[in-house]
This record gives structure tokens, sequence and C-alpha cells, in this order.
């Protein structure tokens, strides 16, 4: 039996940093991953759907190249090549992190750990193929799979999983995206720049429903005009595979023939593990941790989709590595007091065209968690380099509290949103009042500049909105 003082169960971006942070501290961890490192994220999500997504945003800006003053061109899209470089970029990266593991000399189990039982202060966990191995703390990533619906099975030929999505070698006519959540979305978005006929349906009243109302008001209008076909309000009640496609029986009594159906109904937590006598405490299926991340065992902690407090790549990572802080703090007996992870604070990113960043709370929200509030908003088309860009649809938000004028919520619909998002993760944390702004300087002519204005706007100072 092979004995470790961590074993990381699930190589996806928290349970591989989570190691590469516990090997840095001179730890020694071995993780457990049945596919490749890198996880979904890496794999089958983050990474090839952002490739797509740069190549859809060029193609949209060459069919538009006589806006830039540029001759028109024939264009035809190649997809057999944009899945190629999709493919490529992706094993660039997880041969790049599988360097680091050899580098670093972190061992990795390419098996499914079926069992974990106890033996006095250790732990042994039983793979799938009868190997044992033996650690002192474990660490749970196991992340999360794809929900479907009730009747519905994604076989990944017809009705197709985000995976699925991201494995077809050639684009269908028609596709039905079910859910109008942020993958849902994505693709939607994606897939309409390439020439799909593409309809959104949506069992709740409005896209990204989890985003500041204004935000998903504006996204709906810009998919709409992208010719993107949404039905909100409407669920999908039974599929049938016909002659002339797939057969979706709506809730509104009507019926869409597609090609191809993406199912994007969120995803649930993963953790098949036989605990052996001891009971992990779950809810709704996600593990129940504290604010340390720990769960009701000892020594046990769990971190990013599987305990479904953020389902985001960055909300693991984050996680992992206070995780590797506490555990090498155990094992020092130097313990690093670490104020608990604001989950409010981290930023969420939605690669659609228009983009949207955001981060803190909704204005719904903070009315409610502050009562009075001040919100101050700026457009793009009033922004110079947006205007240069030729991309000037959307804008800036912020909410501040009317007590304290603390920035409490940032949201951004518009050209590189993901990447300007930054700052107002930034500026929350830190506690930044609308009023600070005055002693930043933001460069010019830049994006961020909406920014500053829209924090001007707060106070009614924005110079160049009426």
């Amino acid at each position: 039996m092979q004995e470790y003082q961590v074993a990381v169960i699930g190589g996806g971006p928290g349970g591989y940093e989570t190691a590469i942070r516990l090997s840095q501290f001179g730890i020694n961890t071995v993780v457990f991953e049945k596919e490749r490192i890198g996880g979904v994220c890496l794999n089958w999500g983050c990474i090839p759907t952002k490739t797509l997504v740069k190549t859809a945003e060029l193609y949209s800006e060459l069919k538009d190249s006589e806006t830039y003053g540029l001759p028109g061109a024939e264009l035809s899209l190649d997809y057999k090549k944009v899945f190629e470089r999709k493919n490529k970029i992706v094993e660039q990266l997880v041969s790049g992190i599988e360097y680091l593991f050899r580098k670093r000399k972190i061992p990795v189990v390419n098996d499914t750990v079926t069992v974990i039982s106890k033996d006095n202060d250790r732990y042994i966990l039983s793979t799938a193929s009868g190997e044992q191995f033996s650690a002192e703390y474990l660490v749970l990533a196991t992340g999360s799979s794809a929900k479907s619906l009730p009747g519905i099975r994604i076989d990944e030929v017809d009705i197709l999983s985000s995976t699925g999505m991201l494995r077809l070698q050639q684009l269908p006519k028609s596709l039905a995206v079910v859910g109008g959540g942020v993958i849902g979305c994505e693709f939607a978005s994606i897939m309409a720049t390439f020439g799909v006929e593409v309809h959104i349906i949506e069992f709740l009243p409005r896209l990204i429903s989890l985003e500041d109302e204004e935000i998903s008001k504006r996204l709906t209008m810009a998919l709409k005009k992208a010719g993107i076909k949404i039905q909100t309000g409407v669920g999908v009640q039974t599929t049938t595979k016909t002659k002339d496609g797939l057969e979706l029986a709506l809730s509104n009594e009507t019926t869409l023939v597609v090609e191809k159906a993406l199912i994007s109904v969120g995803r649930i937590p993963v953790c098949d593990i036989d605990w052996q006598g001891m009971e992990l405490v779950r809810e709704r299926g996600a593990i129940v941790i504290n604010e340390l991340m720990l769960t009701n065992l000892e020594r046990v902690y769990a971190i990013g989709d599987v305990t479904a407090k953020l389902q985001l790549a960055h909300t693991a990572s984050k996680q992992g590595l206070m995780v590797a802080e506490q555990i090498h703090g155990m094992i020092t007996g130097h313990n690093v007091q670490q104020p608990p992870l604001n989950y409010a604070n981290i930023p969420r990113c939605t690669f659609t065209h228009p983009e949207i960043g955001s981060v803190g709370l909704t204005e719904k929200e903070a009315q409610e968690s502050y009562g009075e509030i001040l919100v101050g908003r700026f457009p793009f088309t009033a922004n110079g380099k947006a205007m240069a860009m030729s991309n000037t649809f959307g804008f800036v938000k912020t909410i501040a509290r009317a007590d304290t004028g603390e920035l409490v919520g940032m949201h951004i619909i518009g050209p590189q949103a993901a990447e300007l998002i930054a700052q107002g993760g930034i500026m929350i944390s830190m506690k930044v009042k609308a009023e600070d702004v005055e002693s930043m300087v933001f460069a010019h002519p830049t994006l961020s500049e909406a920014i500053m204005e829209s924090l001007e706007d707060i106070r009614g100072l924005s110079i160049h909105k009426i």
C-alpha cells in the first residue's frame, strides 16, 4: 500500500492546483483522476468553448469588414479546421499541466476511487482496479455532471450535453438549446454566428436568470438581433426522433423540429464513493462544507462543483489553494487565519456576443440587503475605444450602498466584459466607495473608462453622459 500525506480525488482546476500548491509546500500528495488532468473545464468545457468563441468573434468581424474600411470578402467556414484548432489548444494546455506534474514528481493515478475506509488516523482509498492507497488528509474535487430532464436521455448523438456539443465535427443545420443559462446562451451565440438555426427554450421567465435583470434583457435583445429564436416560460416535455429530425413537444402545446438538441439545464454534483461506515453529510447531492471547506469528517475537505457553492473553475481553484494553506498549517503547526471566501464577490463571466461580466450583488439583491441604494450606468456608445472598435452595444452598471457609498455590485455587458470585470472584483473586495474613483486614473482611450464613468454616475458626475 502506497502512503501519502494528502490524497486529492479529482484532477480538475481545483484538484490539480491544490496538488501543485501542496507540492510547493513540500507535502507528499497523490492525485486520482480517471481521465486527463484538467477536468471538465480544460478538456470539455471552459477552454474548448472559448476557442470557439474566438473563432465566432473573428468570423463575425470579418463578415462585417466593410465597417472598418476593408473590401468585402467571400468567407466560408471550415468547421473541420475550427475543430482541429480547438483540440490542439486543449492538448497543448493539458500537456503543459502534465509536464508540471512530472517535473514536480506529483503522482497521478488514472483510476477511480470507489471505496474509502478509515484505519486509526489514516484514510484507506481503494480504486476500481483493486489498488489501495492511504492518506492523512483527503481533498474531494470530484466535480459535477450534466443534468438532464425527466424522460429525456442525453445520448450524445442527437440529444447532447455540452461535452457532446464540443465533440461535433460538423455543424448541424438547426439546434434547440434547452436551458437559457450561461452554457446554453454561450453555445447559442457561437452556433448562430456560424450560421446554424438556433432556438433557445427556457423554462424560467428570462435568460441567465441569476444575473441582473437589466443585463438579462439586454442579452435577450442581442441574441434576437443575431437571429436566435427565444421562448421563455416554456418547458420541453418530450423528445421524439422522426424522419424529419428531432421533434420537441413543448409545454405551450407547440412542437419544434431540429437536427440536434443541447440540454443545458444545469449540473449536478458527483461523488460516487462508498464511505465504509462513515457518513458524509450532503444536501441535495452536494457535499456540505464549512467556511474552511471542511466536511463533517475529520481532515476531509471538499472543493469545486461537488460543493455546489458557485460552479466555476476559478471558485474551485481558490477553494483548493485555501485548503492547501490550511493543510500546510496543520502539518507544520503554523496555522494561518484566513478570511472566509465571499462567494458573492467572485466574478462571473458569460462568453456570449456581447460578453457579460458581473460581480457582487444584483440591483434586486442589493435592495433586499441594504434598502436604499445608488445605481450608476454608462453606455459603451459614449466610450471612445468602443466606438473605434465598432463594438458599442452594452453598458457598465455599478451599484453602491446609499448610506456608505460602498460599491457592492458591478455588471457589464459589452466588449471585453469578462476582462473588465476583474476591476470590479478588486474594487468590491477592497470595499471601495464610489467617491474613491476621484483618486484613480484610468488610461485613455480604454474600455475601462466606462467603469470610471459608471462610478461617477452614481454621484451624478459622469462627464460624458447626459
